[in-house]
């Protein structure tokens, strides 16, 4: 039982208050852009600088340039990418958009099928993200010309449609209201990058930059608008802050 007067906190009470002080960082870079970052708040998975200087695709009046290919909600909670790619090797299931759509601090573009998961159902996934909150609904590369049209004219937020090649089906899906290309080829990416853009310059394209800068700058250099990155899992990044709780790193 606690003594009236005694104090709850620890005798290191002063210490353990300021390492949970709400205090934000204030700053100033050279190129005159203010910054504040809170102590534990603070995005921790940031995406590479490299990624800021590609064009970016505006969508709702928010420009993005670097989307967070993740279903970790803690990875995305914890990201200060411009958006979330939140697509997974399972059936789509509203429940699972809800939970993302609760820790995501950014539009997030959530996959409604075309693969496992095809006709109708497709639509119908999409419908319901839109009216979850969804900032747009990505359809995965098997998905025929005739799935992209039929969502397209369903919803009205972005769709996007993935391709790994350039090719008559990916021009179809362009002529079929596709708002933005997904290009997901692999090392091949900024190869199928540069095909689409020399045909389709007006075309806003998302592609994947890989994990490294050579990869991300290939990728921006062939013509992408935007950038897909692949955070470290919430796994990797424990087992770095373990490693140096233990003194090994």
């Amino acid at each position: 039982m606690i003594e009236h007067g005694a104090n709850i906190f620890s005798p290191s009470e002063s210490i353990a208050l300021g390492h949970h002080s709400a205090t934000p960082s204030v700053s100033r870079t050279a190129s005159g852009t203010a910054s504040v970052e809170g102590r534990l708040t603070s995005p921790a998975v940031r995406v590479p600088e490299l990624i800021s200087t590609c064009g970016g695709i505006t969508v709702k009046g928010h420009t993005l340039k670097s989307f967070a290919y993740s279903t970790d909600v803690v990875v995305i909670r914890n990201t200060n990418a411009n958006a979330i790619l939140a697509v997974y090797p399972f059936t789509g299931e509203p429940i699972i958009t809800q939970a993302l759509l609760t820790v995501a601090q950014q539009p997030l573009f959530v996959g409604v099928g075309g693969g496992t998961t095809t006709g109708q159902r497709v639509v119908e996934l999409a419908m319901v993200a839109e009216m979850q909150g969804a900032a747009g609904v990505l359809i995965n590369a098997p998905a025929p010309p005739e799935t992209v049209e039929a969502v397209m004219g369903t919803v009205d937020i972005p769709v996007v449609a993935t391709v790994t090649v350039d090719d008559a089906i990916t021009e179809a899906k362009i002529r079929a209201g596709a708002a933005i290309i997904n290009v997901a080829a692999g090392k091949r990416t900024p190869n199928i990058v540069a095909s689409i853009r020399s045909h389709h310059p007006e075309m806003p394209i998302l592609a994947s930059g890989g994990r490294s800068p050579e990869g991300i700058q290939a990728t921006i250099d062939a013509g992408a608008d935007a950038i897909s990155w692949t955070p470290p899992s919430a796994q990797e990044l424990h087992s770095v802050m373990m490693s140096r709780y233990r003194g090994e790193a």
